[in-house]
């Protein structure tokens, strides 16, 4: 997701646009920069979403009860963002391990109550690597059923895409264009 507050804030109002709006949204902002835009007033808080900031003594707590809640009802669950994850267990032999765990943990509850799952990163493609999270290297496993979907800058325009498994460009949204205001 692209750092930028108005960016950012242009997707966010997509998302409380869209069917997925109007269920409650548990906020996982493992990098604080959501938190922070709310604290500044750049963004406004939205009363259906409930803003986490886990830390390594955390996660595990937030976790379960996330796990809890989504067993029960639908949720738009966003992990904001996965390098972010990393970084919170950067002391974790096996973060890789917990990070996926908890993830597939997250997707398997969720589908049971048709909650959605959405995980931000900062990634890129290699063809023959496959996506990599930018800066730490490390390799996003792929899961059956899971889409990519990339923030993409193009002529001074932000487009959102829906992007296959070998990073082919399946949908486009130009951002730019929607009514967001």
């Amino acid at each position: 997701m692209d750092k930028n507050p108005v960016a950012t804030d242009k997707i966010r109002k997509l998302i409380l646009s869209s069917p997925l709006g109007s269920i409650p949204t548990i906020y996982f902002d493992f990098d604080l920069l959501y938190s922070g835009y709310l604290a500044s007033n750049i963004l406004p808080h939205h009363e259906n979403t409930t803003v986490h900031q886990p830390r390594e003594d955390t996660w595990k707590k937030l976790l379960a009860e996330t796990l809890d809640q989504i067993s029960q009802k639908r949720y738009l669950v966003i992990i904001d963002s996965l390098n972010g994850f990393f970084t919170v267990l950067a002391d974790q032999k096996n973060a890789g391990k917990l990070i996926n765990n908890a993830l597939i943990m997250l997707a398997s509850i969720g589908q049971k109550s048709d909650s959605t799952i959405l995980v931000g990163s900062i990634s890129k493609y290699k063809k023959d690597e496959g996506w990599i999270l930018s800066a730490i290297g490390r390799h996003i496993v792929e899961v059956e059923g899971m889409n990519h979907f990339s923030v993409r800058r193009q002529n001074s325009a932000l487009h959102l895409d829906l992007v296959d498994d070998q990073n082919f460009t399946k949908s486009s949204i130009d951002l730019s264009e929607l009514d967001l205001l």
